[in-house]
């Protein structure tokens, strides 16, 4: 096998997620090459690569080859040779040898029939799969929500939350199967690397080169078997992806409906900035910001020991009723992160989630912390009356007790966050 340095390279950046350093497996460790294509695989996620000069049926030690490429000339021709459990490695100044796996012992993907397919614009899904990567669960005892849930049918939607936070994006999208499928986060990761490494690849009826260039990026969706998805990106690469089992939650169904109580638009940076000035004494605290909304304006605040720090922003509009909200202050600014146009704050319910949109990014619905606003009602204990007192002296039938004083009663902040009901 002959191939060009450079080539090689790209490819093996290309397949480079799914490569494991410590593999349960040996052989996949190795690239998989022969039929005009290069395979890598950690178990759950594949990818295959087209490359027409892998004739040759071998495994490619991944880490070594990689390691010593990087000080090849890119320009150089590659010779590759297998001899028994021995890979050959030439070019023009120079030679290598490395030890590799048996091809026999490389997993193989069992031929599977598509229950569904449709061509899918990449352009749209991938970006919103990948925004909608922060909002999974980072651990994995709820599997479930460590993946981001895809409802397919018309239109496509997208949702995923750990259970104190959602996002949710409905996508002018369609798809011929109505199902819910659970994509793993490595597995969006994945589909989200190969898609800025595989080239766009123009309509060869594009009329000119400007709608060559801005053409829609489309990409062959399927379901396969009873639990994969696979991605098709033009002729380069495919992704085949093993599919998180079981249902998932009613994501929808968290959706607050209506209209709402209030409902404010904000520049994103002004709110951003607030959030930021008060969150070194939110750290502090519980993490909680407070979000006091009224004529016009928007207060930020924070509590923290015997700290407290506040900052008023205006709003761009707002109408409804003045309200109060406290959140998160690493749910906020992660959602904010890198947002320069207006967001649109809503509340529903008095006790409900808060919600924040805009016209590019997924929305996220948040489940508010609990805090003491200090106007709290207090709550003291009821006197007995002076005829039962009078009543129980008379009679002799009241028995001597420890004086134990007044208990001083004030509501803490607790700084708990509601989980989103599932």
């Amino acid at each position: 096998m002959e191939i060009k340095v450079n080539k090689l390279k790209d490819v093996m950046e290309l397949v480079k997620p799914v490569v494991p350093k410590k593999p349960t497996v040996k052989s996949i460790a190795c690239l998989c090459m022969g039929s005009g294509k290069v395979v890598a695989t950690d178990l759950e996620t594949m990818v295959i690569a087209n490359l027409p000069e892998a004739t040759e049926p071998m495994l490619l030690p991944y880490s070594s080859i990689a390691e010593m490429l990087k000080y090849v000339p890119g320009s150089d021709m590659l010779k590759v040779k297998l001899k028994g459990k021995i890979v050959f490695l030439s070019w023009s100044n120079g030679s290598a040898s490395y030890p590799t796996e048996d091809f026999a012992d490389f997993p193989v993907l069992p031929e599977l029939t598509a229950r569904a397919e449709a061509l899918i614009d990449g352009d749209i899904l991938i970006p919103t799969m990948v925004a909608a990567l922060p909002y999974t669960a980072e651990d994995d005892t709820r599997p479930i929500l460590s993946g981001i849930t895809v409802v397919l049918g018309s239109p496509i939607e997208v949702a995923a939350g750990d259970g104190f936070r959602m996002c949710h994006k409905a996508l002018g999208l369609s798809f011929p199967l109505e199902e819910k499928i659970i994509i793993p986060r490595q597995g969006a990761a994945i589909l989200d690397h190969v898609f800025a490494k595989t080239p766009r690849t123009p309509p060869a009826t594009a009329p000119s080169l400007v709608k060559a260039v801005t053409a829609k990026r489309q990409l062959r969706m399927s379901i396969i078997g009873d639990n994969k998805l696979r991605l098709d990106f033009g002729t380069s690469a495919s992704v085949i992806i093993n599919l998180i089992a079981g249902k998932p939650p009613e994501w929808l169904a968290l959706i607050p409906k209506g209209e709402p109580m209030l409902q404010s638009q904000i520049f994103a940076p002004q709110l951003e900035a607030a959030v930021k000035r008060v969150r070194i004494i939110a750290k502090e605290g519980t993490d909680a910001v407070r979000m006091e909304f009224a004529e016009g304006k928007l207060k930020i605040s924070a509590k923290g020991g015997d700290q407290e720090i506040s900052s008023t922003i205006d709003i761009i509009h707002s109408q409804g009723e003045p309200t109060r909200i406290a959140l998160n202050q690493k749910y906020v600014l992660g959602y904010l992160s890198g947002k320069q146009g207006i967001i649109t704050f809503s509340k529903y319910t008095e006790s409900g989630p808060a919600v924040f949109e805009d016209q590019q990014s997924p929305r996220m619905i948040v489940m508010p912390m609990v805090v003491a606003w200090g106007d709290e009602p207090v709550i003291t204990k009821e006197e007995p009356q002076a005829e039962a007192v009078a009543e129980a002296s008379d009679t002799g039938a009241a028995e001597e007790t420890e004086s134990s004083g007044e208990e001083e009663t004030a509501e803490q902040e607790t700084g708990e966050e509601e989980p989103v009901t599932e």
